[in-house]
């Protein structure tokens, strides 16, 4: 929810800066459609992103379906793959379904959490709360997602959450869109406080109202780039 990815620019002169998945790629192809160095409708040219990332075709294929089923492009058999503007309603949906999923954590969070597990969360949002440095914000926005999800106490709770983790903006989020960080501090203040009080609803509606809104800012951001489809 609401992360960064590869920092900008992942390639160095041997190639990918981590070891090669189809996850790194399809953040790189992401990040060259973000850019706009591919407009709408330009062809991925897969052979040429595989040679400039020292990578075989294998994860940027993977990659490329992966970026099929999110919207960034659409694979024609035979021809490619071609690069689309995302859908405005999908990107909406995406971070209202994220609500969804973290807002019942914060609910679960609520319910099963102990009191040495509220004053943990309490301590790690005051850390991020201090925190002003798009990347500092980042890692301790991490630190207190993680423990919200350990108060949730379910397994299937935390696989859900590794599995919908894909963030529609590459890069860091809350150094991309502008006025997330902002919005992240304050709903995260609003669910510290309910979870405190062992107020499910009121942490889980919280939570969810944060993405929605944090879900507009990145509507309006894809628009002004003529990255949304329409």
């Amino acid at each position: 929810m609401s992360g960064r990815g590869p920092a900008r620019g992942p390639v160095g002169r041997d190639g990918l800066a981590r070891p090669t998945s189809a996850a790194q790629v399809a953040e790189y192809i992401r990040q060259l459609i973000f850019d706009t160095t591919l407009r709408t409708g330009d062809r991925v040219p897969q052979d040429e992103i595989a040679a400039d990332l020292r990578v075989s075709r294998v994860p940027v294929r993977e990659a490329v379906i992966a970026l099929d089923r999110e919207g960034w492009v659409t694979s024609e058999p035979h021809r490619g793959a071609f690069v689309n503007g995302l859908d405005e309603n999908s990107t909406r949906d995406h971070y209202d379904m994220l609500g969804l999923l973290y807002g019942y954590t914060a609910r679960r969070a609520a319910e099963r959490g102990i009191a040495e597990d509220r004053t943990e969360l309490a301590a790690r949002y005051a850390a991020l709360r201090t925190a002003t440095d798009p990347g500092e914000f980042f890692d301790r926005n991490t630190e207190y997602l993680r423990h919200l999800l350990a108060m949730a106490r379910s397994q299937r709770v935390t696989a859900m959450a590794r599995l919908f983790t894909t963030n529609l903006v590459p890069g860091n989020f809350f150094a991309e869109v502008p006025g997330v960080m902002a919005i992240q501090r304050r709903g995260l203040r609003a669910v510290t406080t309910a979870v405190g009080k062992g107020d499910g609803e009121a942490a889980q509606r919280e939570l969810a109202a944060m993405l929605h809104d944090q879900g507009e800012r990145v509507v309006r951001l894809l628009s002004k780039r003529g990255l949304l489809a329409g």
